[in-house]
């Protein structure tokens, strides 16, 4: 039987702390031990916070080829940089596709940086390339939401013509959540076949992020969160995140035994520790992102998992720290709609509370509760993590993606 050729093309990678990295590593890895021929083209390490040196610009991990691009790796948190960073990434990735990639490899394309997915369209028409979404936020709809551009905008308008001929000639798109399925059906005015799209949710690893007593964990002790109640936001502190509702209740039980532990970086961080010093508050603990070796302890180190997004960005993406923080089996507060996909499933399964945006006292009330009810927290965060094994494992994911990648000759 013959090998499928699988080029992954994703601006994150190993050893990227950042979610996307993580995941798409796993996969690519996952999908090599499965028996495909898998080749990655990535950037060079670039994610905000990290003191990371060049790495070789070819390298095997764990039987995966890798592909470092050496794009530009300017300030993210302003805008025009970023896209420059998002064209000399596309423009690196469409060289080495021809140079390394013949027309009966299969392009796994991820959709960050957002005009990246282009480069399957391009291929789609120069030799008839097969190529994959995987869609982890629709752009132009995200950059409008944002306020980063108006709907107007002539260049956004043709964004979305655009994105009708790529999802079209795409042989499957994949995306996180039944919302973000909806919206571009409906984006795309019903025309594109449902069966087309499929549903695949992120995930964790059931092996390496699993629940840890707060008295065994040596992160929680050293830091005195084995003494109160601890909530943790770990992971991207970007636009699309309501985390500035965090910081507010935070404010509110100042006088109550209970830490909020932030891990991570993005464009929000420096508001929220202004706030945070404006207003005294010294039950607030900010840190950079952690080692991969040190996920274990750091997911587990809380009683209450924190999740956020902006209603605004509702259907046009799912924010990944659901998994690993159902994996941990604690409790999920969650800054969501209650229509969302995050939402749903915490009314499915009982796995925790939802909070509408902005509303700072909900998760005051939801603390106090907490505090009262430790019992009740604990089989809350018992739930999330039987949730996380019947639905959202590695394992669940990788053999989803088979399935599609075998049905693509």
């Amino acid at each position: 039987m013959k090998v499928q050729k699988i080029k992954l093309l994703t601006e994150y990678f190993h050893p990227e702390p950042a979610s996307t990295g993580q995941l798409m590593t796993q996969l690519a890895v996952g999908l090599y031990k499965e028996g495909f021929d898998v080749e990655v083209f990535t950037s060079q390490p670039t994610y905000q916070g990290q003191e990371i040196s060049k790495l070789p610009n070819e390298e095997v991990y764990k039987g995966v080829k890798i592909n470092r691009l050496n794009s530009s790796q300017l300030n993210k948190e302003n805008s025009i940089y970023r896209i420059i960073n998002w064209l000399t990434f596309t423009f690196l990735v469409t060289i080495n596709i021809f140079r390394k990639s013949k027309s009966s490899d299969i392009l796994l394309i991820l959709s960050n940086p957002p005009i990246l997915p282009f480069v399957g369209l391009f291929f789609r028409f120069y030799r008839g390339q097969r190529y994959i979404l995987i869609i982890h936020d629709i752009y132009p709809d995200m950059a409008v939401t944002l306020g980063m551009a108006n709907a107007n905008n002539p260049i956004v308008k043709l964004w979305h013509i655009k994105n009708r001929i790529l999802f079209k000639n795409a042989d499957r798109i994949i995306v996180l959540g039944k919302q973000m399925k909806q919206k571009i059906i409906e984006n795309l005015n019903g025309r594109i076949e449902s069966s087309k799209i499929q549903v695949i949710h992120n995930w964790e690893n059931p092996e390496f992020i699993k629940p840890i007593k707060k008295k065994d964990n040596s992160f929680a002790v050293k830091n005195g969160y084995d003494k109160k109640l601890t909530l943790l936001y770990s992971g991207n502190l970007g636009q699309h995140h309501d985390l500035m509702t965090i910081v507010k209740a935070a404010e509110k039980v100042k006088n109550l035994p209970v830490k909020f532990v932030f891990i991570g970086e993005g464009a929000q961080k420096r508001k929220l520790q202004d706030y945070v010093k404006n207003k005294n508050l010294d039950n607030v603990d900010f840190y950079p992102y952690q080692s991969l070796e040190k996920l274990p302890e750091t997911l587990t180190c809380a009683d209450v998992s924190l999740v956020s997004e902006n209603f605004r960005v509702n259907g046009l993406c799912v924010s990944s720290k659901m998994y690993s923080s159902l994996a941990s089996g604690r409790a999920i507060l969650a800054l969501v709609n209650e229509n969302s996909d995050i939402g749903e499933i915490i009314s499915d399964f009982k796995c925790g509370f939802r909070v509408d945006q902005g509303n700072s006292d909900k998760i005051v009330e939801c603390i106090k509760f907490s505090i009262e009810h430790p019992r009740e927290l604990e089989e809350i965060g018992f739930k999330a993590r039987k949730t996380f094994e019947e639905n959202f494992t590695f394992d669940i994911a990788l053999k989803k993606y088979i399935i599609i990648l075998k049905t693509i000759t």
